[in-house]
């Protein structure tokens, strides 16, 4: 039986989801929150499209330009690396 600590996600959730909620909740667009942060315009739609992950270095970006911690922006990462390996593994043994 399975319990709450193991179980497997459907889908696992990448940070750029809340990202681009946020900018979209605040009225920003991608280009001003490029030039609000100093994040590159590619990088920064790599990462809202899901296509890039983020580091500690951009995290505080994050936390500067939208109040939000650091950390939470690290947990939000690690959670949906976690999850998407979680959910690889499940696929394989199927």
């Amino acid at each position: 039986m399975k319990t709450i600590d193991n179980l497997t996600p459907h889908i696992a959730t990448h940070l750029s989801e809340v990202l681009s909620d946020e900018l979209e909740a605040n009225g920003i667009t991608q280009t001003e929150f490029s030039k609000t942060t100093g994040i590159n315009k590619n990088l920064l739609t790599e990462i809202i499209e899901g296509k890039q992950n983020i580091n500690g270095e951009l995290s505080i970006m994050l936390e500067q330009a939208l109040g939000t911690d650091a950390e939470y922006w690290l947990e939000l990462q690690k959670n949906y690396e976690s999850d998407r390996t979680k959910i690889e593994a499940t696929n394989k043994a199927c």
